[in-house]
């Protein structure tokens, strides 16, 4: 249960080989390559960066044609449940079978059909848009019932068809009426404030007509058609309707087009491959006939890479495997941790994965994760349903392995709930009290200050396992660099300086309490103060006058009231645990309330199910970022640092399917 040790690898091999080379090497998936183009090896000054921007253009255009066709039939497939799809899982293919179906599936065929039949719904899109706009054009005309052409074609008279503002429209009729007498005016529609108008009047009379037209705010339209408006709107209508039907004949053929899409997500998953293949080619150097590799692989793995390498390249290659400097910020970083410590692995790359000369904090955090999970969500039901459903997942679902981890994680932390939930007699909040005679150890709603206790004991208990951690990374770093007895003094300095200062005002505080005799607790405080001192003395040791040393080891001193809020935060592991028990009761009284037995049964069932998810699934949250919280702020800030890079091997990326790992 460690960091992985690393070695760095160069492999020169021929040009003509490299693409089958990394074609071995993504199968292997335990390499990660070393960007050599900003390469400042004076040996390696001759050799020139590898480039495929032709290769690499091309298969990014068949990418993005891949991704048009999927984006095209997505919504044309049959959909599945998700825990349908759950089940199913993706389909899982080595490398060689992925190839082959890649090669007989003729996906071009299928995209020039479906950029046919885009273009085709492009078109009838457009067209229907702008019909539907002149029917609107046309509709407040809907009542006129001669034709645009008649109105065109009149000698002896104008015509003016337009719109006035409604609140003109008396005045005008008024007005219009009262000073044209050889005039036809026809109020055709009234919408949205406008009134819409025709008027007919002689020759004789027209631009005095057009005077009282334009004191009324009126605003000519021009319609550029000969026939009725409701002749051109059936027509319209007619053509609205055979539009649709070619659109969802189009439709019905992607539905049947559909059935390509799980090809066309084996064709993606082939291109990605190669895409990062081509990629991959910028990260290296190359003369007219050699090629240079450099990157990082496991240790473990070292004799294995040979073997793929050989089997590609036979004895024409050169490679040189070394253990990684310790202390190579480059070094990538991958973690190895059995299978339960392995579930909390993403509670440490959350905050940071560790240095390469870091220790992996994931073993150190996850009994304490556990326990004060429990402790937050603490119920015996809700731990027995997390259980279940993560057990069941596990057994039924075909999960990858990011899914599978996540899954594991709940169910890991089921248990110490139903642990904790069972100490504190809590199964669903309070549902058993009255009707089966089991008590917790604890009460939590009585017993709270007991339940403090043991959360400011278990937050001891993490503070002081951090200073050990810290004592034992000193202590290791010195052995390394051979200056060990240095390394137990600053372990002394830096830990045990802090251990005494606070197991002394610690007891000074609570010895009382405990009922330590006063000559017990006076030597306690005898203890704080020779760590105290320890601490003013030692914590500016790096500086070089007295007063600054003096001024650091006072302030490092003052640092104690930081333990103070560590601790006072560890109280959550009480609250939380309270806050969930109540609000689970709280939906049990509810249910208690209804009186009459139908309504009990049938609004009471939903009302208990209902609130418990809601409660599960609230507190099991706050829970995960509680503890998180103790973790990263009270926890790690005594021993860990971060900043690590994490191992990123070449292999596939695994979108749309599960590729068998080969040797």
């Amino acid at each position: 249960m460690a960091i992985v040790k690393m070695s760095k690898f160069t492999l020169l091999a021929f040009k003509s080989q490299k693409e089958e080379l990394l074609e071995r090497l993504q199968r292997f998936e335990r390499v990660q390559f070393i960007d050599l183009k900003d390469n400042e090896e004076e040996e390696l000054n001759f050799l020139t960066s590898s480039r495929q921007g032709e290769g690499l253009s091309k298969i990014q255009g068949d990418l993005a044609k891949i991704n048009f066709s999927l984006d095209m039939l997505k919504d044309y497939a049959q959909k599945e449940g998700a825990l349908e799809a759950l089940k199913k899982g993706k389909t899982t293919l080595s490398y060689g079978e992925l190839e082959r179906r890649v090669n007989t599936i003729p996906w071009e065929d299928t995209y020039n059909s479906l950029k046919k039949k885009d273009n085709d719904l492009n078109s009838i899109k457009n067209e229907l848009s702008k019909i539907h706009s002149e029917i609107e054009v046309l509709s407040p005309w809907v009542n006129l019932d001669v034709s645009f052409g008649d109105l065109k074609s009149l000698n002896h008279c104008g015509y003016f068809i337009g719109t006035i503002p409604k609140m003109f429209k008396d005045r005008f009729l008024e007005d219009f009426n009262s000073n044209i007498k050889n005039s036809y005016v026809e109020l055709l529609n009234d919408i949205k404030g406008e009134s819409y108008i025709l008027a007919i009047v002689h020759k004789e009379e027209e631009e005095k007509a057009l005077e009282i037209l334009k004191a009324n705010s009126f605003s000519k339209v021009n319609i550029n058609y000969e026939e009725k408006p409701i002749d051109i709107i059936n027509s319209f209508n007619s053509k609205l309707k055979t539009l649709r039907i070619e659109e969802n004949n189009i439709k019905e053929e992607l539905k049947k087009e559909a059935v390509n899409i799980e090809d066309l997500k084996i064709v993606y998953e082939g291109l990605s491959n190669k895409e990062l293949i081509a990629g991959a080619s910028d990260n290296f150097l190359n003369s007219d006939n050699l090629v240079v590799i450099k990157g990082w692989i496991p240790s473990e793995d070292g004799k294995r890479l040979e073997n793929n390498v050989k089997s590609v390249a036979k004895d024409n290659y050169y490679l040189d495997i070394k253990d990684a400097d310790s202390d190579d910020p480059n070094v990538p970083v991958l973690l190895k941790n059995n299978k339960v410590v392995s579930a909390f692995e993403s509670i440490t790359s959350m905050f940071s994965v560790p240095r390469y000369n870091e220790i992996d904090p994931t073993p150190l955090l996850t009994p304490f994760y556990l326990v004060f999970f429990g402790m937050m969500l603490a119920d015996a039901g809700y731990g027995l349903v997390m259980f279940i459903a993560a057990f069941y997942a596990l057994k039924k679902f075909k999960l990858d392995e990011n899914q599978e981890g996540f899954v594991r994680f709940f169910m890991y932390l089921s248990i110490p709930t139903a642990i904790a939930g069972i100490i504190y007699g809590s199964y669903f909040g309070d549902i058993l009290n009255g009707v089966i005679p089991i008590k917790g150890l604890v009460n939590p709603g009585e017993d709270v200050m007991v339940v403090m206790i043991a959360a400011i004991v278990l937050g001891l208990i993490q503070i002081y396992t951090g200073l050990g951690i810290k004592a034992y990374m000193i202590i290791r770093e010195g052995i390394r660099n051979g200056a060990i007895t240095s390394a137990i003094k600053d372990a002394i300095y830096d830990a045990g300086s802090w251990y005494l200062a606070l197991t002394g005002g610690l007891v000074l505080i609570g010895g009382g309490a405990l009922g330590l005799s006063p000559s017990i607790i006076s030597i306690f405080k005898w203890v704080m103060i020779v760590g105290m001192v320890m601490i003013v003395l030692t914590q500016g040791r790096e500086n070089k006058s007295v007063g600054a040393k003096l001024g650091a080891g006072l302030y490092a001193l003052y640092g104690i009231s930081g333990y103070v809020g560590d601790l006072v935060s560890y109280s959550r592991l009480m609250a939380l645990g309270l806050a969930g028990g109540f609000i689970g009761s709280a939906f049990n009284l509810m249910v208690g309330m209804i009186g009459n037995p139908i309504m009990k049964i049938i609004a009471g069932t939903l009302i208990f199910v209902a609130g418990h998810v809601f409660n599960l699934l609230l507190s099991a949250l706050g829970a995960y970022v509680h503890t998180c919280r103790l973790q990263y702020v009270e926890y790690f800030s005594k021993f860990y640092e971060g900043g690590g890079k994490a191992f990123t091997p070449f292999k596939a990326k695994n979108k749309y399917i599960n590729l068998k790992k080969e040797n």
